[in-house]
Formats: C-alpha cells, sequence, structure tokens
C-alpha cells in the first residue's frame, strides 16, 4: 500500500504521527500527539508548538506535516466561502494544492526518518500502524 494514492491526506498525517510517537521521547509531544489523533487539537499553533519540541527529527516532522494540513484545511474553507460569494477561488484553491503537497512531503520524510531509526516491531508495526491510521481517520 502507498500512502500517496491509497490514504486520504488526513490518514497519512496520522500514520505519520504515530509512526514517530514510537521514537519521540518528549512527553510533551506525545501529549500534543495524542490530542491531534484524537481530534481534540488539530490546530496549526499547536503543531507548530509540538514540531519546536520535538526531540526526534520523524517526530518535528509529522508535526509539520499536521500544521500544513490544518493550514490546507483553513485554506480550503476561504476557497469555498469565496466561491460562494461568487468570486474567485482559483488562487486559493492552488495554494491549497500547494499546501497538501508540502504536508505529503512532511509525512513522507518523517516515516523515512521513523524507517530509518528502527521504529519498533519494524514492518508488523508499520502494518499495525497503518491500519490505525486508516480506520480512525
Amino acid at each position: 500500500m502507498s500512502l500517496g494514492d491509497d490514504l486520504s491526506i488526513a490518514q497519512s498525517v496520522a500514520f505519520a504521527i504515530l509512526h514517530a510517537q514510537d521514537l519521540e521521547s518528549n512527553s510533551d509531544w506525545i501529549g500534543w500527539a495524542k490530542s491531534w489523533l484524537n481530534g481534540d487539537d488539530r490546530s496549526a499553533s499547536a503543531a507548530a508548538a509540538a514540531a519546536d519540541i520535538a526531540v526526534n527529527p520523524a517526530a518535528r516532522h509529522a508535526a509539520n506535516a499536521a500544521r500544513l494540513f490544518d493550514l490546507a484545511q483553513a485554506l480550503q474553507t476561504e476557497a469555498a466561502m469565496l466561491s460562494a460569494e461568487g468570486r474567485n477561488a482559483g488562487w486559493t484553491l492552488d495554494t491549497v494544492e500547494n499546501r497538501n503537497t508540502e504536508c505529503l512531503t512532511e509525512v513522507a520524510e518523517a516515516i523515512r526518518l521513523a524507517d530509518s531509526e528502527g521504529a519498533k516491531g519494524g514492518s508488523a508495526r508499520r502494518a499495525e500502524l497503518l491500519a490505525l491510521a486508516v480506520r480512525h481517520h
């Protein structure tokens, strides 16, 4: 299963966060991750703060992916409002696409780093995390 083809962007971000949780030692980052995964706080500001405190590079990239995901969601809402007003939302939609691409780049880097550091359980753990991301996000 390839991330880009089979998962939504939210599922991809969730997978990166789940993967990074196995490697991150900062308890505040882990608390943020649980809050994001539960849907309690998916704000760009909380994700940016999590990226700043991350000890592990995979965790930093996962938090940056979450930040970009929230920014893309806000732009998508803005584009919908512009369209509803009969205004041109083309630029905003292009920016949404750019943010989504940046988000998936951060996801890929988080997963690459987590894999290179030997995340707990190897491919079996990866499959378990992927199933969690698909099921809950």
